[in-house]
């Protein structure tokens, strides 16, 4: 094993482009498997073949491997695919309960790993807060909680989460709360674009409570708008099914951008009207950081402190034109939640602090015996699709293996030695 502690994240999502992410939970790997290696730790990111643009190894911020689908879902195949190029860890950590049930476990076994959770968000709430049937509302609680009894340590990034866990019984000295993050250094603070009367919201529309949001912006909140004669545009920055992304002369679909910091500038304020999911939201971090003041609901604060610092929160949508209304007349109040925004970043959200805290946590278990072993007899019981892979499916937006074969992975970047970043 290497002196620093060696952490493989695994990752399957069509929602990378050149080393960004383009939705809430790879946007949280990248971020911590990034600022955990750049505090000291020996980081490999694993990531499924989905046809994506990958762009170059400087475009990546840490080693990343990339497999095809076959090898990524068989604990098997992905054991032997490590260990031919010579990848070790201590820790693997895997962001979604079903790919834990299906080959985290067996796979933490054979290649000699501590097996790590990823708690990002409840998936029982989201279907939950969707209107799903009961039986679909019982059925992710109870591949949470299977994934939650197989795993050794736990990351959770809300309070909610960790209630979840504790509901389950794991001890709280396997548990590290990492909340999601923006790093400042990476973000420009653009500040409001106060006279630009121009509103953004960012999201992956394939996700249904992001889809949710957009008919609200298009339904709800632009016809009062409209009606009392101020002259607002929507900006609406990520990928979507054809039918969901349909301009009007107010509300503009921007698709995949190069870059959320840039797609960012020049807007007036940011929008978050979310009335279902679960889970810190990676957009209203992204907002913050850019020092936008944001309108959104008690759903887009999770995560965040009480005191929500830049955030109007508003739960009544119907009541949101008026409340933008008021917003965009106030000049100083807009400079002045971007400001206490974008300082609530850089003092608590700030993504090289959780990675030392990453780092230190992951430390912590390192120098303490393994938990035992834990029983996941009857985990592929509860065994099931991801959400976001069923919802990509069904808008024929998951992609296929291009560049990747079966037994045959592809470093997308790779250092031959593992050297701390400055200051680690």
């Amino acid at each position: 094993m290497s002196s620093f502690p060696a952490v493989v994240f695994l990752l399957d999502t069509p929602n990378v482009w050149r080393g960004r992410a383009l939705a809430g939970t790879p946007a949280r790997v990248l971020g911590l498997a990034e600022h955990s290696y750049r505090a000291g730790a020996a980081v490999t990111l694993v990531l499924c073949d989905r046809g994506a643009d990958y762009g170059a190894a400087e475009d990546w911020p840490c080693d990343v491997l990339l497999v095809h689908p076959n090898d990524f879902y068989s604990d098997r195949r992905l054991a032997r695919v490590l260990e031919s190029v010579a990848v070790a860890a201590d820790f693997v950590s895997i962001c979604e309960a079903e790919a834990l049930l299906a080959v985290g476990r067996e796979l933490s076994h054979r290649i000699g790993a501590r097996l790590v959770y990823d708690v990002h968000d409840d998936e029982a709430a989201v279907a939950s807060s969707l209107g799903e049937l009961p039986a679909t509302v019982r059925h992710y609680g109870a591949v949470q909680r299977a994934a939650l009894e197989a795993t050794d340590y736990v990351f959770v990034s809300t309070r909610h989460e960790a209630g979840l866990v504790r509901e389950a019984g794991i001890d709280a000295a396997r548990v590290a709360m990492l909340s999601n993050g923006a790093d400042p250094q990476q973000h420009t603070w653009w500040g409001s674009a106060v006279d630009a009367a121009t509103l953004v919201f960012v999201g992956n529309l394939y996700y249904e409570p992001n889809a949710r949001a957009v008919e609200a912006i298009r339904t709800t909140l632009l016809p009062p708008l409209r009606v009392e004669g101020l002259d607002i545009r929507v900006r609406v920055i990520g990928r979507g099914p054809a039918d969901l992304t349909i301009p009007t002369d107010r509300l503009e679909f921007t698709g995949r951008v190069d870059s959320i910091n840039e797609a960012l500038r020049g807007a007036t304020l940011a929008l978050a009207p979310l009335t279902a999911g679960s889970g810190a939201k990676m957009k209203v971090l992204d907002y913050l950081a850019a020092g936008l003041p944001v309108l959104g609901t008690s759903e887009a604060v999770t995560g965040l402190s009480t005191d929500h610092p830049g955030v109007v929160v508003e739960d009544d949508l119907s009541a949101w034109p008026s409340v933008l209304a008021a917003l965009l007349r106030d000049r100083v109040a807009l400079k002045d939640l971007g400001t206490d925004g974008r300082l609530s970043v850089e003092r608590e959200l700030s993504w090289p602090n959780i990675g030392s805290d990453l780092l230190s946590n992951v430390g912590i278990w390192l120098d303490h015996p393994a938990p035992k072993q834990p029983n996941a007899q009857g985990a592929t019981d509860v065994l099931s699709v991801p959400r976001w892979l069923a919802e990509h499916s069904v808008h024929n937006a998951l992609g296929s293996p291009e560049f990747a074969r079966q037994g045959r992975p592809i470093w997308l970047r790779r250092s031959d030695v593992h050297t701390p970043m400055p200051g680690a």
